[in-house]
């Protein structure tokens, strides 16, 4: 029997990457969400996915639900009804950190430029060898075949912790999301947490202040464009 994957809040960026992975991988996916039109849809409809209304009549028992971060029982049917049934699902970052286990992964984190950088590597990765990719402004490419998967660490509300990724970019480091981080320090020590997840190797951008002071147990990477200190320029 095929897995069903229900997405509630499937037009969020990255829900809408992850849907679409999923189903170019052969996955039957659905989702739901509010009427008003966002961007993120047109490829949804191109790829035949079917957008429904929130109701608690999509959440079945044998589906595989993936939520969107901003979806909670207060303010979604959907949510309400799989709590009050027992019925599980899981955030969209929980399910992408089991889900990246099946590849050799890729990890591209930042305070600014995440979703450039992940661009830029799904592409010149994919001219190279089968890849599948998972972009922060609703762009998927899913293949079952593919051995890599290029995705965006997302630090915001420390998501990025369930990631295990076999290698990482960080790009920079910056005091963002002052809605929920408290200082400069407070997302200096998420970011070193998340270094210390990577496992074979990590990218740095060398001369970034806060981003030398990063530690991990993988080896350690600068990039740069001075000489001096950095392994590549």
């Amino acid at each position: 029997m095929t897995k069903i994957y229900h997405f509630i809040g499937i037009k969020g960026s990255g829900m809408s990457a992850l849907a679409l992975m999923l189903h170019q991988m052969g996955h039957k996916v659905q989702g739901s969400d509010v009427d008003k039109y966002y961007f993120t849809q047109r490829g949804l409809e191109q790829a035949g996915i079917s957008i429904l209304p929130f109701d608690e009549k999509n959440i079945q028992p044998d589906y595989e639900i993936i939520a969107g971060n901003a979806f909670r029982p207060d303010n979604n049917v959907e949510i309400a009804y799989a709590d009050a049934n027992g019925i599980g699902y899981k955030r969209y970052h929980e399910f992408l950190g089991g889900f990246m286990r099946d590849f050799v992964s890729l990890g591209v984190a930042g305070a600014h430029g995440k979703t450039s950088t992940t661009g830029i590597l799904s592409h010149v990765l994919s001219n190279i060898t089968d890849t599948s990719y998972l972009i922060g402004d609703g762009t998927g490419r899913g293949s079952a075949n593919a051995k890599y998967f290029v995705f965006e660490s997302d630090e915001y509300e420390r998501h990025f912790m369930p990631y295990h990724p076999e290698y990482s970019i960080i790009t920079n480091i910056d005091f963002d999301h002052p809605d929920y981080f408290t200082s400069l320090e407070d997302v200096f020590n998420a970011f070193n947490d998340y270094a210390k997840q990577i496992t074979k190797g990590l990218f740095i951008y060398g001369e970034d202040e806060q981003l030398r002071r990063i530690t991990s147990k993988a080896p350690i990477y600068y990039y740069g464009f001075k000489e001096e200190g950095n392994d590549f320029v």
